[in-house]
C-alpha cells in the first residue's frame, strides 16, 4: 500500500466512529476522495458477496436533498464469478457522523452489472472479491 493510501485509510479509520472498530483496506484515492473496504462487512451467501465501502471526501459534497456531507458508506452485492455488482445502499454523513441522507435503490434502479475496466467500481469489486 502506498503512503497516500495508508494515510487516507488511517483518516477513514479515525473518523469512522468510536462506536465500533472497523478493519479497513484501502482501495484507492481518486480526485477528492479516499475509498476503503470495510473488511468486517464482507458476507458471503448464495454465491454472492455483500460488503461496504467507506469514503472520506476532502471537500464538502452536496447530497440529493441539498445537505452537505464529507463521509459516505455505500453497500454493494457482488457476484465475483460473474464479475458483476450492484449498489444496495447509500448513507451520507456530515463530519460529526450524523446521517444527512440515506437511500436504498431497487433492483431495477441498481441492477447487477459488470463495471467498466479500470473504473472505480472495478477497483471496488476487485478488492472485495480478492478478500472474500
Amino acid at each position: 500500500m502506498n503512503r497516500i493510501n495508508a494515510v487516507f485509510a488511517l483518516g477513514i479509520a479515525v473518523t469512522a466512529g468510536v462506536a465500533h472498530a472497523e478493519t479497513l483496506r484501502a482501495i484507492t484515492v481518486e480526485q477528492n476522495a479516499s475509498y476503503a473496504l470495510d473488511v468486517d462487512s464482507l458476507k458471503k451467501s448464495n454465491g454472492k458477496t455483500a460488503f461496504a465501502v467507506q469514503t472520506i471526501y476532502t471537500n464538502k459534497m452536496k447530497a440529493p436533498n441539498g445537505a452537505e456531507y464529507t463521509k459516505a458508506t455505500n453497500t454493494f452485492l457482488a457476484d465475483c464469478k460473474a464479475k458483476t455488482q450492484a449498489l444496495t445502499g447509500v448513507t451520507l454523513m456530515q463530519g460529526s457522523g450524523e446521517v444527512v441522507y440515506s437511500y436504498t435503490p431497487t433492483v431495477s434502479e441498481a441492477p447487477m452489472m459488470a463495471p467498466e475496466k479500470n473504473s472505480l467500481d472495478a477497483k471496488i469489486m476487485q478488492t472485495a472479491c480478492s478478500l472474500s
